[in-house]
């Protein structure tokens, strides 16, 4: 009987020291691979894109006019990843190698890029996996006939 009381109190001290959402057995900030596809700049006059963010790449903001977002893994909405971080300035921490942080910082007004990272819940990091640059015909939408 003692060494089932020092087990429980033993569980009772684990559980104490975990994190609320782990101690509650909810996964605590699962990572959710995402994929912008966007312009640095802002919108044409007129126009309103699906998200325009502010992107902290190195020591720079830059303003990224998203045109698609696709959730590549996890259960959640890039919408709802949006409206998380709309109220923060800037919206999103670049986070990863220096070259690919630097693709963002050096991109000019205009230029279209497809960056995939990965994001947290209750955080504002996006961990770079590839910045690409993209034609301006891959990310126009598409015409209506």
């Amino acid at each position: 009987m003692r060494n089932v009381g020092s087990l429980v109190a033993a569980v009772a001290l684990v559980t104490a020291l975990l994190p609320v959402p782990i101690a509650s057995g909810q996964m605590a900030g699962a990572p959710y691979r995402l994929r912008l596809d966007g312009y640095v700049g802002p919108p044409p006059e007129g126009r309103r894109e699906r998200a325009d963010l502010l992107i902290r790449a190195g020591s720079k903001d830059v303003r990224f006019q998203v045109t698609q977002a696709t959730v590549l893994s996890g259960n959640i909405k890039a919408s709802t990843i949006f409206s998380r971080v709309r109220p923060f300035r800037p919206n999103l921490l670049l986070r990863g190698p220096n070259e690919l942080v630097a693709k963002v910082a050096d991109a000019a007004p205009g230029d279209r890029l497809r960056i995939v990272g990965t994001w947290r819940s209750g955080s504002r990091n996006l961990g770079l996996v590839t910045v690409e640059p993209q034609a301006a015909a891959a990310l126009s939408p598409p015409a209506a006939h």
